[in-house]
């Protein structure tokens, strides 16, 4: 073997991924009440867009109604693309006494209602849980391991969900993995 076939095989190998026998994070499931709403947006290119818009103008009509023209393309393109950029950022008093505070898209809760925030990796969720999930002491004994387990085995399921929507895959496998969105995350 040529010293160069070697050397780009030896780089091949040394930038080749390590297989790694780390196992997938555990899913956390933790509950609280929501105490605190705030609605903000996230961050937009609108402005980046626009003014991007603007030099493109003028650089094809060299003129300023061209770099108007742009500017308004740049503006007009983009919020069709982005859309409603509302965050809802929910901070709740979880039963531990800790705060912890979550963004999501939908406005699905009120101050006052008891929720489950389920984290694994980087799947985050929020829902609306019973109430009966924010007393303190309000299960023991094996009735709380047992519904322990159940939060856990719904929040797996709605990761799973979360999961085959992004893989894509048939229609029925689509439409099943819909269906059990709607039941495990909401």
């Amino acid at each position: 073997m040529k010293f160069s076939t070697l050397v780009i095989l030896a780089a091949l190998v040394s930038s080749a991924p390590l297989a790694s026998k780390e196992q997938a994070p555990a899913m956390q499931v933790s509950y609280g009440q929501v105490n605190a709403i705030e609605v903000t947006t996230k961050k937009s290119a609108i402005a980046r867009n626009a003014l991007i818009g603007s030099l493109v103008g003028l650089a094809i009509d060299d003129s300023v109604s061209g770099a108007v023209l742009g500017a308004s393309t740049g503006f007009i393109v983009t919020s069709m693309i982005e859309a409603d950029r509302r965050v809802f950022l929910y901070t709740l008093e979880m039963t531990d006494g800790d705060r912890q505070s979550i963004a999501v898209e939908r406005p699905d809760l009120a101050i006052g209602h008891c929720a489950a925030i389920e984290q694994k990796g980087k799947h985050n969720n929020l829902r609306p849980v019973s109430a009966v999930h924010c007393i303190e002491g309000g299960v023991s004994g094996s009735s709380k391991d047992e519904l322990e387990n159940h939060r856990l085995l719904i929040a797996e399921k709605c990761h799973q969900a979360r999961a085959q929507l992004a893989n894509g895959g048939s229609s029925e496998e689509i439409e099943t993995a819909l269906r059990n969105l709607r039941s495990y995350c909401d």
